[in-house]
């Protein structure tokens, strides 16, 4: 197997050889073309014919023409040699702007709140680039799923992703007016005793806890329950605004609420500490060159969002 792969790569160099001495018309030409002395064309020719089987050129001491046979030959092989350079050209052409499929992840709240308001204005600014975006609520692996990009809230970023971080978000506890209405909350621990709505899954002989730092950095952590729990931070907002308890959500799930009146701040003196971390990460497989197609979203995204959030 392994002298079959090696006549077959020689065949392909001497193929090489054979269409650049037919487009140059002659050996001394296409030896100087390839920075090869006139002896080693001779003797790839020489190889190559006997390897067909077939005289491919006639040459004489003044003159040389393509035989039938090697005309032949020479529109195969210049039809490859064609489709190596423009595979060639496509490559370098992907390494040196952006352009291709980017194909990256995010979770769907996310998505739908940060990064699906952001495309417009990255497809006027890269409309080479094409934008595969999958909204999933699971730890997706990048590798086994053919992903170039994710974006993970977290402080901890996996060790074996390379990665960026985009931009810091804080939580608000928050209800609708309707429900505040006539409740004086001054402190976390009244939580104990009213309808909260946690995002997550909650596991078996762990109650879920909301943790907050007050006035003079005091810290209270207190055990809350409710109707609902559910992984979706939209489907609690929309508990939220059915007047059904209170939530604590990345605010960007619910700035659009906040500043219309539809919601409104609990606890507004007790900053809610985050249960999974306060950053977004621009995360991907460790590379030695990072493709242009990925750099730029990572670029673009850091300058649109660190400056909104700054």
């Amino acid at each position: 197997m392994e002298d079959s792969y090696l006549a077959q790569s020689q065949r392909m160099a001497d193929l090489l050889v054979f269409v650049k001495v037919v487009d140059m018309g002659g050996f001394t030409a296409a030896a100087v073309a390839l920075g090869l002395g006139k002896s080693a064309v001779t003797k790839q020719i020489q190889r190559l014919e006997r390897s067909v089987g077939v005289t491919l050129l006639h040459r004489t001491t003044r003159s040389m023409t393509v035989t039938e046979a090697g005309q032949v030959l020479y529109e195969h092989a210049a039809s490859m040699v064609r489709l190596v350079g423009d595979a060639s050209a496509s490559l370098s052409s992907l390494s040196t702007r952006p352009a291709g499929r980017l194909k990256m992840t995010a979770s769907v709240t996310y998505g739908k709140h940060v990064l699906g308001p952001l495309l417009p204005a990255f497809h006027l600014q890269y409309p080479d680039i094409q934008v595969e975006l999958l909204l999933v609520n699971r730890y997706v692996d990048l590798w086994e799923e053919g992903l170039d990009l994710a974006i993970r809230l977290t402080d901890e970023p996996p060790g074996q992703l390379a990665g960026r971080p985009v931009h810091a978000f804080d939580f608000v506890l928050c209800a609708s007016p309707r429900f505040l209405r006539g409740k004086k909350l001054l402190h976390p621990d009244q939580l104990r005793d009213l309808p909260c709505l946690p995002f997550g899954v909650s596991q078996p002989g762990q109650p879920i806890t909301w943790r907050f730092e007050g006035p003079g950095r005091h810290t209270c952590a207190v055990k809350v329950s409710g109707p609902v729990i559910v992984n979706s931070s939209d489907v609690v907002r929309d508990l939220l605004l059915a007047d059904m308890g209170l939530g604590l959500l990345p605010r960007f799930a619910v700035t659009a609420d906040l500043a219309s009146g539809q919601l409104r701040v609990a606890l507004p003196q007790w900053t809610p500490q985050p249960a999974f971390g306060a950053t977004a990460w621009a995360l991907w497989q460790p590379q030695r060159v990072v493709p242009p197609k990925l750099r730029a979203m990572v670029d673009f995204l850091v300058a649109q969002l660190s400056a909104a959030n700054a």
